[in-house]
């Protein structure tokens, strides 16, 4: 199965199985939205709510008089804390209502007291003052407003005079020597990947981390004897190139702007699965030669900002000790993550040495890519930019390069000169 020669229909294939495999084992439960809890509800109700639900599963197996008075009890007790919950909010409420409180605001609490809650579907987008409703119409929108965020257009002319004199320039990866990045993978590194993932939502696929997770030492083989044909034959699959595109608003923003709307891909797990290999050896070689700042502490293994607040912390207590003056600089980047730039990643992974299975996987990995909405429309060629954008947004590793090129002055004294 794994020994065809096209290596796209291979991986469709094992994707098949998979899910084939999956459908006839695992049993599909019905879609169940949260209910909206009414603000009365507290933590208080629901664990005498839960001490209820106890008390009845065990009346219901064992029907003895004992049970029975346990379960009115638990019953009785946890009503008692809903009316207290439910008149100490109602008080609250009726206080706080005077002169100064609006008539929307009044009525969004009287909804809210009776449990009504305002739907949270994108009803229309507003696009250059005109509202779009339709559906297929709102995806083209975002899609749109999605991609020209990371457009060229929105760098400096200077950088993009940089730009296009940079990529004149062909980054040749390939190389005879052996380098241990490059080595075959292994089962121990699949079994390590496997055992580390979260269960997040699939891709397209409908893959999911515990579908591999259950398989077979066999299957897994398999599965990796296609991981070491993709490491070794230089060929991303095409499917994998694809992915949902779910728009998450903003809290406390208006819901029609289009720029009010994070973007979260969803791609496929064992794409992810696979990635999260490579990335394995990345980082180690990395962290190994010490390419990435010691100062720096995002997206790296036992480090967090937190060390970065304890940090300036300390020089702050020593200056004041010391009676010296501290300057601290904050500078955050616009969109850092989107306007990432894949060749720039590319460049200093080159500069660092990198050659062979490695880098040549990141370069297809960061190579045109889709968007997928979840309605089953796929996006024009127009907008893959986006989605190279995004992948670099979901994998913190390929910002970490810019980060190190940033926070090494020497390698920006030497860029400036160019």
């Amino acid at each position: 199965m794994v020994e065809g020669e096209n290596l796209n229909e291979v991986v469709n294939l094992v994707t098949k199985t998979i899910i084939s495999t999956a459908d006839a084992s695992i049993p599909k439960s019905g879609l169940s939205f949260p209910k909206n809890r009414k603000p009365w509800w507290n933590k208080h109700c629901t664990d005498t709510n839960r001490d209820q639900r106890r008390a009845w599963n065990i009346f219901r197996r064992h029907p003895t008089s004992a049970n029975q008075i346990a379960f009115q009890r638990a019953k009785s007790i946890a009503r008692w804390a809903r009316r207290k919950s439910e008149r100490g909010h109602w008080i609250k409420f009726v206080s706080s209502i005077n002169s100064s409180v609006t008539a929307k605001d009044m009525w969004e609490n009287v909804r809210r007291a009776c449990g009504i809650y305002p739907e949270k579907r994108i009803s229309c987008l507003r696009k250059n003052g005109q509202e779009v409703r339709n559906i297929s119409e709102m995806v083209d929108v975002l899609a749109e407003a999605f991609a020209s965020i990371c457009s060229a257009s929105n760098y400096t002319e200077p950088f993009l005079t940089h730009k296009n004199r940079m990529e004149r320039i062909k980054l040749r990866f390939q190389t005879t020597k052996h380098l241990s990045y490059n080595s075959d993978l292994t089962i121990f590194e699949l079994h390590t990947a496997l055992s580390v993932i979260k269960h997040t939502s699939p891709g397209p696929d409908e893959v999911t981390y515990s579908m591999p997770q259950h398989l077979s030492e066999y299957s897994l083989l398999n599965i990796l004897y296609m991981f070491k044909r993709i490491w070794k034959e230089h060929v991303f699959p095409d499917c994998w190139k694809h992915a949902f595109i779910i728009p998450i608003p903003k809290p406390g923003n208006d819901p029609q702007d289009l720029l009010n709307y994070r973007p979260i891909a969803l791609t496929r797990c064992m794409c992810k699965l696979f990635e999260r290999i490579v990335n394995v050896r990345l980082v180690h070689i990395l962290e190994k030669n010490e390419y990435i700042s010691p100062f720096q502490s995002g997206f790296r293994k036992s480090r967090s900002t937190i060390d970065n607040l304890i940090s300036l912390e300390t020089d702050i207590r020593v200056a004041f000790l010391k009676r010296n003056h501290l300057v601290s600089i904050f500078f955050d980047i616009y969109k850092a993550y989107d306007r990432t730039w894949r060749y720039g990643i590319m460049k200093n992974l080159y500069d660092l040495g990198f050659r062979g299975n490695l880098p040549i996987f990141v370069q297809n990995f960061l190579k045109q890519r889709f968007l997928e909405s979840d309605w089953g429309i796929l996006f024009p060629t127009f907008f893959a930019r986006k989605k190279e954008f995004l992948r670099v947004k979901r994998n913190p590793f390929c910002f970490s390069y810019q980060s190190y090129f940033i926070s090494n002055p020497t390698n920006c004294a030497k860029e400036s000169l160019r």
